[in-house]
C-alpha cells in the first residue's frame, strides 16, 4: 500500500528510543535495573516492544545495568557472610545444649545436640567448597579474558 509511514514507521525510521521518549522512562529503567519484573511483563505494562526495552538497555541503560549487577553480587557476599555468622552461632548454641544435655545426663537431648553440630558444620563446609569453587571459577575466568585480550592485542 503506498502512502504515508505510520507514527511507528516514522520513530523507527527516525532512530529514537521509544524508552528514552517515554513518559514513565524513570518507571521503566528502574523496573529493567532492578529486574523487577520479566522484559514481556514490563513491556506490556508500559506500551512499548519487547525489543525496544532491549535495545534501550544496551544501548543507554549499560553503566546503570552494571551498577546495580555490581550491587547486587555486593548484597550476595554480605547475606553469605550473614549466613556464615548466623551458622557460627548455631553450632556454638548447639555444642553448648551438647554439654549441658551430657552434664545432666539427658543422652536424648545430647544426641540431637550432636545431629544439630552436624548438620550445621556440614552447611559450614559446603558454603566453603561453594566460596571455593566461585573463586576458581573467577580466577580462570579472569585467566581466560586475560589470553583472549593477549591474541587480539598481539
Amino acid at each position: 500500500m503506498c502512502g504515508w509511514p505510520s507514527a511507528r514507521e516514522v520513530r523507527r525510521m527516525a532512530g529514537k528510543c521509544r524508552v528514552c521518549d517515554h513518559g514513565e522512562r524513570a518507571a521503566i529503567d528502574k523496573a529493567i535495573v532492578t529486574r523487577s519484573a520479566s522484559m514481556r511483563d514490563i513491556a506490556g505494562q508500559y506500551g512499548v516492544s519487547r525489543s525496544a526495552l532491549s535495545r534501550h538497555k544496551a544501548n543507554h541503560l549499560p553503566r546503570l545495568v552494571q551498577a546495580a549487577e555490581a550491587a547486587e553480587e555486593a548484597q550476595a557476599v554480605t547475606s553469605g557472610a550473614a549466613l556464615i555468622d548466623e551458622l557460627d552461632r548455631l553450632l556454638e548454641r548447639a555444642l553448648a545444649i551438647l554439654e549441658a544435655a551430657e552434664g545432666s545426663g539427658q543422652l536424648r537431648v545430647a544426641l540431637q545436640a550432636i545431629r544439630e553440630a552436624r548438620e550445621t558444620i556440614k552447611a559450614c563446609a559446603d558454603l566453603a567448597v561453594t566460596a571455593e569453587l566461585e573463586e576458581r571459577v573467577e580466577a580462570l575466568e579472569a585467566q581466560i579474558e586475560a589470553r583472549r585480550g593477549g591474541m587480539r592485542g598481539g
